[in-house]
Parts: C-alpha cells; structure tokens; sequence
C-alpha cells in the first residue's frame, strides 16, 4: 500500500477539492443568492397586500431574518388541508396576492399544488410565476430552511430583528 501525501498529485487534488468545497459554503455569495436574497427581499414593496405561505416555523424565521414584512401563514399549523385554505381566502381577501414558498421536495410540492388550485377557485391570485423564478435562484437547495447558510457568507446580509 502507498501511502498518501500532500506532495503526491493524489494529495493536491484532495486540498483543492477540500478548499473550494470551503470557499463555496462559507465564502460570498454567488450571484444567483445575491439576486435570490434581492427577490424576496424586494416582495414587500413589490406586491401589495401580499401574503406569503411556508410550511414550517423555521421558513418563516428565514424570510423574517431577510427582511419580509408580508403576513406569513404556517401549513403546518395543525389544521385540516380545507380549514387552512378557507382561514388563508378569508385572510387574504378579494385583493391580496398569495406566493406558495413551501420547500420543493415532493411533499412541499404537493402542499403547493393543492393549495393553488384551491385558492384559484376561491379567486385568490396566486404568483407562480415568483415561486417559479425562487426556485430557480436557489439552485442546489431544496428547502426555504436552507437559507440561513446565506447568514454565514462573507457577504451576507444583515439579519433582521
């Protein structure tokens, strides 16, 4: 067996690999998450009265850390798939606007397909154009969650309070 070290071509390419692994998780951000971060820090004055769906607590934290002052509802609030869909049409009324951020992993988007279709037959306008355009931007990430790890880049934005 052959032994490897930091002089060996084997050696090198692990450093490298290891160090640009580094660089992209904690170093600054890529022009993809800073237009992500400027989206859905621009929704708010963007969109009148409009009201954004996640599914958990820790969603909610994360666009409340960016910045959103929009009225955030929960799915995961412990109500039936109808109840939360009459509570968001009563809420949001004939006027608002509704963005579905829920995460983009199977489940996430079978809570968003129901949610959409149902809140487009009560009238509420949905922006799935917006959901479509996030999702993009987050490239590799799945989970509105995961975007606390944009707090811990160089670069980062500021966390709000």
């Amino acid at each position: 067996m052959t032994k490897k070290n930091d002089d060996s071509l084997h050696g090198k390419a692990d450093i490298y690999r290891t160090r640009s692994i580094e660089l992209r998780r904690w170093g600054r951000m890529q022009d993809n998450e800073r237009e992500l971060v400027e989206m859905i820090q621009s929704l708010d004055s963007k969109y009148e009265n409009i009201f954004i769906i996640v599914e958990g607590k820790r969603d909610g934290l994360v666009l409340r850390n960016l910045g959103v002052k929009a009225p955030i509802i929960k799915t995961q609030s412990g109500l039936a798939r109808y109840d939360m869909v009459e509570k968001i049409v009563s809420e949001v009324g004939e006027k608002g606007q509704v963005l579905i951020l829920t995460d983009y992993d199977k489940e996430g988007k079978d809570i968003c397909s129901f949610i959409e279709k149902e809140l487009e037959t009560s009238g509420v306008k949905v922006l799935k154009r917006e959901r479509r355009m996030i999702r993009k931007l987050m490239g590799h990430w799945r989970c509105i969650e995961e975007l606390v790890s944009l707090f811990k880049r160089k670069d980062s934005p500021e966390a709000s309070r």
